[in-house]
């Protein structure tokens, strides 16, 4: 399967929203030496990355997909990023998030979509004299901070939420 990158238009076939040259520019800038090895691995887990963005935040974007057709959850007609400009191809926290969100599946496919007991919340574990337990408000899953940082112009997460009146 070949990476096809969603460039505003709406494509029907796409199934990423960063390029390979993009995540490699951008982890090569940031130093990130586990953005490594063969160019098929690093588009698959482009691919699983954008399927993951989709997924998970995918019913908070703001606006509304610009085509029935379109294979992706972006462009997007009516969405406003926090600050109140049009977001309508695909912006670039979306496609930062991918990138962020395949270094996560490249380390370890899957990673992304891994079931994990209680989120991961652990307050204690025990293991012969070693106990774990888990936090009452322990999220259903597990939460990647440099995703959420990436798409906080888009989305609210938590506080206070900005109207805008006519």
């Amino acid at each position: 399967m070949a990476l096809i990158v969603e460039d505003g238009t709406g494509k029907a076939d796409a199934n990423s929203y960063a390029s390979l040259d993009d995540a490699n520019a951008y982890h090569t800038l940031r130093g990130h030496t586990a953005w490594t090895g063969a160019d098929e691995v690093k588009e698959a887990a482009l691919v699983r990355a954008t399927s993951y963005i989709d997924g998970q935040y995918g019913v908070r974007w703001p606006g509304y997909r610009a085509s029935s057709a379109q294979a992706l959850d972006w462009p997007r007609d009516e969405a406003y990023d926090r600050d109140g400009y049009l977001q309508e191809e695909v912006p670039t926290a979306v496609v930062v998030a991918t990138i962020e969100a395949a270094l996560i599946e490249l380390s370890t496919a899957g990673a992304l979509t891994e079931a994990q007991e209680r989120g991961g919340a652990v307050v204690r574990e025990k293991v012969g004299p070693i106990e774990t337990e888990y936090s009452d408000v322990a999220p259903a899953q597990t939460t990647y901070p440099s995703i959420k940082l990436a798409l906080s112009r888009l989305i609210p997460f938590g506080g206070s939420v900005k109207v805008r009146r006519g």
